[in-house]
């Protein structure tokens, strides 16, 4: 190990200091409980059986066995309430509102297999290794926004892919519709559950603006031309899409604003009408995803680093694990390089050897 002078380790930590602020700027310091049912991240503890939010699980359930679900429509933090058994040795439940009551949990907030860390139609466990490309579904009313692999959608085994540009490790499989060619995926199931409305949309004369493509899971692109399907009258669409044959559809760019004139044109007791008044709101405008303030706090450190694994391709769990070690560890290590700061005094080998065998 090369001695280095304590004036050259701040610098050096500044540094780190400055990266991570760039990758993951946001403020881990509040639980969204409060602000009730929002499209947020969430997290699935499996330790605790509960969803959680993005600080709670940087700031209470770091120990715990988490899974990151990413987005999720209209759900309510159940860290610290009657749901969540993780409680501290002061008998405090939320590490950030500091509860030592248990909070009524939310009766609205829906689950599916994700919070067991499984994703898409083939059961499987989030693979952060994969460069398997995975769409999560927009309407989500069957599946609670699952995510699914591009070769799943298609109805196919894994197979052959093609890396989709040079600077991505993504693979896009052989026969899937390029990604910059649609703007969402609404899946077959949710399409299987409001079949009669998506063959109104199908047919309807703005279908063109607003379907890139349907997607039949048979493994070919047989009947998948959007143009073909619309030139249909909705008795000719019944026979090709049929509640027996599974399709998904890929949204053009800008679907909100036709969806919306769909709506406009119908009159309030149109199946239509209702779909997008009542279960579907979401798809007439672009949704707000709440995410945590700008941290603007000039102190914040190194263990800064470990949260911006949250945003990237690693294990979310064993990440935030680390927090707690790191913290302590970085406490430690800053009172025992103080003294060498303040006189300018280089940190030796035998030094560092000092302080790393005295904590063992």
């Amino acid at each position: 190990m090369s001695d280095i002078s304590a004036s050259e380790y701040v610098s050096r930590q500044e540094e780190l200091n400055d990266e991570a602020r760039q990758v993951m700027p946001w403020d881990a310091s509040k639980c969204t409980y409060e602000m009730g049912a929002l499209k947020q991240q969430v997290f699935a503890c499996r330790t605790h059986n509960v969803g959680i939010c993005y600080s709670c699980a940087i700031q209470c359930h770091t120990k715990c066995d988490l899974v990151e679900l990413f987005t999720k429509r209209g759900f309510t933090c159940e860290c610290g309430t009657e749901k969540d058994s993780n409680i501290d040795a002061n008998n405090i439940r939320c590490q950030l509102r500091k509860n030592t009551e248990a909070d009524i949990p939310s009766s609205t907030n829906r689950y599916g297999h994700n919070f067991d860390g499984r994703f898409c139609s083939c059961d499987e466990e989030y693979d952060p290794e994969s460069n398997v490309v995975m769409l999560q579904c927009l309407l989500g009313t069957e599946c609670n926004e699952d995510w699914y692999h591009d070769h799943c959608i298609l109805g196919n085994e894994a197979g052959p892919c093609k890396k989709i540009e040079a600077s991505n490790s993504e693979c896009l499989t052989e026969g899937f519709p390029p990604l910059e060619s649609f703007d969402g995926l609404i899946c077959w199931k949710c399409i299987k559950r409001h079949h009669s409305v998506f063959q109104r949309m199908i047919s309807h004369p703005l279908s063109e603006k607003i379907i890139e493509q349907v997607v039949p899971r048979n493994g070919t692109n047989e009947s998948s031309n959007k143009s073909n399907v619309r030139k249909r009258n909705i008795d000719q669409v019944d026979s090709v899409l049929t509640p027996t044959v599974d399709y998904s559809i890929l949204l053009k760019p800008g679907y909100s604003k036709h969806f919306k004139e769909i709506k406009e044109a119908c009159s309030k007791d149109d199946k239509l009408f209702i779909f997008f008044e009542s279960l579907a709101p979401f798809l007439l405008e672009d949704e707000h995803v709440y995410e945590p303030p700008i941290d603007v706090d000039d102190d914040r450190d190194t263990d800064d680093l470990l949260h911006n694994i949250l945003q990237n391709d690693f294990d979310r769990g064993q990440a935030i694990a680390g927090i707690s070690a790191l913290n302590a560890l970085k406490s430690r290590l800053t009172d025992f390089l103080k003294p060498f700061a303040e006189s300018g005094q280089v940190v030796k080998e035998d030094d560092i050897k000092r302080f790393f065998v005295g904590r063992e």
